[in-house]
């Protein structure tokens, strides 16, 4: 039976597509378990697929260690051939949908970004281009771009891969704010020795708990005084983090480019005028090859993501 499908390979036969996908997402990740992830099926049925493929193709074509995955010679033969005819599939499979004369743009975004700077300008993108329909995912997931999973992604970050196209529209910035209710009459900036007199708010990010800032670590950096550690509402949601500081709560770490309107309408304002950068930014991400594309939808989307940033940073306070 076997030597009768390779026999047939010389009249143009093909596995089975799930199988070859299923090779080269094991290939790419260099892992069972995030290629299922990716496939949104289990780690058992990606090893039933790829081991499917290697009984049908008649040569071994990942080496199993434990947990440790290997590609064989005879497996990375192909796999350019295959990472560029997927490329192609997710192009064609997007003209297709095209074709009606509108264009669905899908945007994965981060819900924080989403919630505290883009949604409330969607609008003047859409009243520029109104043949364009959005499809906004609200995700903590960073979504495979080059695969097709997405048209752009806005992500906070300090690495984008070079096999990317992406611009960095963003710097953040961790400053402190509060509500003018909460510093009534006192001139500013204040002396950031004097925070310990005002209730704090504390966002815990179990995304990037890594480059978590927390208080403590915030006023070491910008040159403060050590800050015992007290007690102050926790939140594990940025907006309302925001949200808390507005109504005049506390006083809140928040990443300038995401309350920049807030400050410029005078419902935060920034009392000690400290500010840290930990080098990460924010990131519009495309696929590569967008670029040649003259009437991209996905450029003029991220075209108008730079143009609105550009606008926030007149705003900003001079270095």
């Amino acid at each position: 039976m076997k030597s009768e499908k390779l026999k047939s390979g010389a009249s143009g036969w093909l596995p089975s597509l799930k199988s070859i996908r299923a090779l080269e997402t094991v290939a790419r990740h260099g892992s069972f378990q995030l290629a299922a992830e990716e496939l949104g099926v289990s780690p058992a049925a990606v090893h039933q697929l790829v081991r499917g493929l290697e009984d049908v193709i008649g040569q071994d074509l990942v080496i199993r260690d434990g947990r440790n995955v290997a590609i064989t010679q005879a497996a990375e033969a192909g796999l350019a051939e295959l990472h560029v005819a997927f490329q192609n599939l997710s192009a064609g499979v997007r003209k297709i949908r095209e074709y009606d004369g509108r264009h669905q743009l899908r945007i994965s975004v981060d819900p924080s970004f989403a919630q505290a700077w883009l949604v409330g300008r969607l609008g003047r993108f859409q009243a520029h281009n109104p043949d364009i329909d959005i499809l906004l995912d609200s995700t903590t997931r960073f979504v495979d771009v080059a695969h097709g999973h997405t048209d752009v992604a806005l992500r906070y970050t300090n690495d984008v891969g070079d096999d990317l196209n992406a611009i960095k529209f963003f710097d953040d910035e961790t400053i402190a704010v509060c509500s003018p209710s909460l510093i009534p009459d006192r001139k500013r900036p204040l002396d950031v020795a004097r925070l310990a007199e005002f209730p704090l708010l504390h966002f815990d990010w179990t995304q990037s708990a890594k480059i978590q800032v927390s208080w403590q670590r915030w006023l070491r950096l910008v040159g403060g005084p050590a800050l015992p550690r007290g007690s102050g509402v926790r939140f594990n949601d940025y907006h309302a983090v925001v949200q808390a500081a507005i109504a005049g709560q506390g006083m809140a770490l928040v990443g300038r480019p995401l309350v920049t309107e807030a400050l410029t309408a005078g419902i935060l304002v920034e009392p000690f005028g400290r500010s840290y950068r930990n080098g990460y930014g924010y990131f519009a991400i495309r696929a590569p090859g967008d670029d040649d594309r003259d009437d991209s939808y996905a450029e003029k989307f991220v075209s108008w993501v730079v143009d609105e940033s550009d606008r926030d940073k007149l705003k900003w306070p001079n270095p």
